[in-house]
């Protein structure tokens, strides 16, 4: 019988498929599954490190600090989430929406600032996505964000160095997390993360 199997799979009647058993597990049943990159996007392990980095950074800058004063003496900062801009050769659009929502997340649980949903102002974010070809510039940015009466923009772009040697692969991130005052277009805060995927054989 094994004999017969490997015939067939060797004349490719019988898909290797057929002979070998696909188990699905969740983090339950393989505790380290998340250990594991699967693809060269980014996955939830990449954008837990690229969050904590620049989330530490920002709640620690000069602009946080001017936030606090601002609600102290008057009313909070009005603050807009858009999309970031995705220069990489890979599909990480849904990988950076979720790592906005959890900039959303943390600038109403731990600073003073109002935050405007972005996703409930879909004709402005199909402005900015549909911008996305264009070439960057923090002044429109800066037009749309006075559309929504917010007064800074929490923004960013993701760009990539890809290289291929063989049959391996490796791409290289690079995010820029950005606040723009839309008063100004003037960029109040920028920082920098790095994160590096590979196809090694």
């Amino acid at each position: 019988m094994k004999r017969l199997l490997t015939l067939l799979l060797l004349s490719g009647i019988l898909l290797p498929s057929v002979a070998c058993k696909t188990t699905y597990v969740s983090d339950q049943d393989e505790p380290r599954i998340d250990d594991y990159a699967m693809s060269l996007r980014l996955d939830r392990r990449d954008l837990d490190r690229l969050y904590d980095d620049n989330i530490s950074q920002l709640m620690t800058s000069n602009i946080v600090d001017m936030w606090e004063r601002q609600a102290a003496q008057s009313t909070p900062p009005v603050v807009a989430i858009f999309p970031m801009r995705n220069e990489t050769t890979e599909h990480i659009g849904p990988q950076l929406e979720a790592l906005l929502s959890k900039f959303e997340t943390d600038l109403v649980q731990k600073t003073p600032v109002d935050v405007i949903d972005h996703a409930s102002q879909p004709e402005l974010i199909a402005e900015i996505q549909a911008q996305q070809s264009a070439a960057y510039d923090p002044q429109r940015v800066a037009d749309v964000g006075r559309q929504l009466g917010a007064q800074y923009i929490v923004t960013g772009k993701v760009y990539d160095a890809a290289e291929r040697v063989a049959d391996e692969r490796r791409v290289q991130y690079f995010m820029f997390v950005q606040i723009i005052d839309v008063s100004t277009g003037a960029i109040k805060f920028q920082n920098e993360s790095k994160v590096t995927k590979g196809l090694i054989r």
